[in-house]
């Protein structure tokens, strides 16, 4: 798959929060963004979801224009919602319901996979933060999707969590996927990233390749 955004810019009451936003993203790579909070990373990743209409410019995904939301795409961005009195597993029951792509024993693996028990009855209200960043990453790849959009994916987690999660986002890599990251901390875009790109005042103001942990300090 081959994300191309050309020239995006997103304006609210005449303030620009994105300006000329120019860039290809392809399958088997991890892209990331760094900036100061305000930098635009978040406005970026809603636009590319579809959950924000751009001003103008235009984005096509394998040459073909995207006008509505983007599709096969898994995504943590701010703070899920989920349903506070249900279990983990449950909420993931429901989602999977819409599409069908994903199935109990589907649902089961994606919660190991991120360290909760697909069994526990407790309801995700009384979740810890922790907690829940890992039941967002397990909804992010419930549906095996074809792109990953990470906002701050690690967030909360203590250090073997983290540790685990990176390491389940490599794989993600290795098997083909798009996956687009922001963080704050510098480990997860150097361990992570194959190309960085710095945003500032919705500007990208510098990109590194191969050696990630650069870009961070430009």
């Amino acid at each position: 798959m081959q994300i191309k955004m050309n020239n995006v810019c997103k304006k609210v009451k005449g303030a620009d929060l994105l300006s000329d936003i120019s860039l290809t993203m392809e399958s088997g790579n991890i892209y990331g963004f760094v900036g100061d909070n305000g930098a635009g990373k978040t406005v970026l990743f809603k636009i590319l979801l579809g959950l924000m209409k751009k001003t103008s410019g235009s984005i096509t995904i394998n040459g073909a224009e995207l006008n509505d939301l983007l599709q096969d795409v898994g995504f943590v961005i701010e703070r899920p919602e989920y349903i506070p009195y249900y279990s983990a597993f449950k909420n993931l029951a429901v989602i999977a319901a819409y599409h069908k792509k994903a199935d109990h024993e589907r649902i089961r693996e994606v919660l190991t996979m991120f360290g909760l028990d697909p069994e526990d009855k407790k309801t995700v209200g009384k979740y810890s933060l922790g907690m829940k960043q890992k039941l967002a990453l397990a909804m992010a790849f419930l549906e095996d999707p074809a792109v990953l959009i990470l906002d701050e994916p690690l967030s909360a987690l203590d250090e073997s969590s983290v540790s685990h999660a990176r390491e389940k986002i490599l794989e993600a890599k290795m098997q083909g996927k798009l996956i687009v990251v922001a963080s704050h901390y510098k480990e997860d875009i150097q361990s992570l990233c194959d190309v960085v790109y710095k945003m500032k005042a919705g500007r990208i103001v510098a990109e590194c390749r191969e050696e990630p942990m650069n870009a961070v300090n430009l």
